[in-house]
């Protein structure tokens, strides 16, 4: 038998279960909806912050994020860039993800190597 190397999961390491339950909290939408195809304002951020922290926390390579979310990898990019830019750029975006931050400390995590 050939010897299979394995990543495996740092037990402090997010879940993509925990970022959609902690998104879903913060913008106050279901998980469903996190994981439906809705455009609606407060549930497409909180669907593109859980790509945004995917790729942040875990270091999720598109191609795998696409596989797990259902998702085109173009829209992942998207939604990571945009995510990332209004931190910046939004004072109220900065200031909603701070907060949700603030109640689940976890997301202010080292960032991953993707």
């Amino acid at each position: 038998m050939g010897s299979r190397t394995c990543r495996h999961r740092n037990m402090n390491e997010p879940t993509i279960p925990q970022i959609k339950k902690a998104m879903a909290d913060g913008f106050e939408v279901s998980i469903q909806e996190i994981d439906s195809r809705i455009k609606r304002h407060p549930i497409a951020l909180a669907r593109q912050c859980v790509y945004y922290y995917t790729r942040k926390l875990l270091g999720m390579k598109y191609d795998d994020m696409e596989e797990k979310f259902d998702r085109d990898h173009s829209n992942l990019i998207y939604a990571y860039q945009q995510i990332r830019d209004r931190r910046i750029y939004d004072w109220e975006t900065k200031a909603m993800l701070e907060g949700i931050e603030d109640e689940y400390p976890w997301l202010k995590g080292k960032e991953a190597d993707a």
